[in-house]
């Protein structure tokens, strides 16, 4: 699937936000990937998942592993469309029952394929990895929709783990800027700050309030 379609879905379906917003980390951007809403529109799903489908069946791997929360609803449907069986990794071992991170039927030495929504630097990613090791399984790719390109690959590589993505962050912008769904004020603001997010920051938060 062509990126220029693969970023329509993720327009359609409202997955880029503009403006400014303060990450899970406690900093601060002006960019927010929302693609926790893209079950909400079926039509991209859909076109999502065939685009992450195609790559699946090139990695070849026994199962597919869906990340606690956001990567669940993806890997369900990357399942049903190879028709590999599936699995999901919780960030921390749950406290109850079986106190599993891992849910599904695991086979030692199998080869599992982490599925996420995106990356951003990829220490998030680790805690997935880990867990899906300790349970005998090999993980040596992981595949998202978006790559923020902000150190997610590097991470990965030093625990042996190839980052595959659908598109990146600046080719989703690049294709609403193109059609004119980002300003290009909004457009340069996002770059900057992907380029060197805590000189952004302290720049936004050196300008004095209006």
């Amino acid at each position: 699937m062509a990126k220029a379609d693969v970023a329509k879905a993720l327009v359609d379906a409202n997955c880029i936000k503009i403006g400014l917003f303060t990450y899970a980390s406690g900093r601060q951007g002006p960019v927010y990937v929302d693609i926790r809403v893209l079950p909400s529109t079926p039509s991209s799903m859909d076109a999502i998942t065939d685009a992450m489908a195609e790559d699946v069946k090139e990695i070849s791997p026994d199962v597919i592993a869906g990340a606690e929360t956001a990567g669940i609803p993806i890997a369900a449907v990357l399942s049903i469309k190879t028709g590999l069986p599936m699995i999901y990794v919780r960030k921390k071992p749950k406290h109850y029952g079986t106190k599993s991170q891992v849910e599904g039927i695991v086979k030692k030495g199998d080869m599992a394929l982490l599925i996420d929504d995106m990356i951003t630097n990829g220490w998030s990613k680790l805690d997935f990895i880990e867990g899906l090791r300790f349970r005998g399984l090999e993980v040596s790719d992981c595949m998202v929709v978006v790559d923020r390109e902000q150190g997610g690959s590097e991470t990965l590589g030093k625990s042996t783990v190839k980052l595959h993505s659908l598109i990146t962050l600046k080719e989703v912008l690049s294709y609403m800027l193109k059609k004119s769904q980002v300003s290009q004020e909004d457009y340069d603001n996002v770059l900057e700050y992907l380029e060197n997010p805590e000189a952004w920051e302290k720049k936004i938060n050196a300008k004095p309030a209006a």
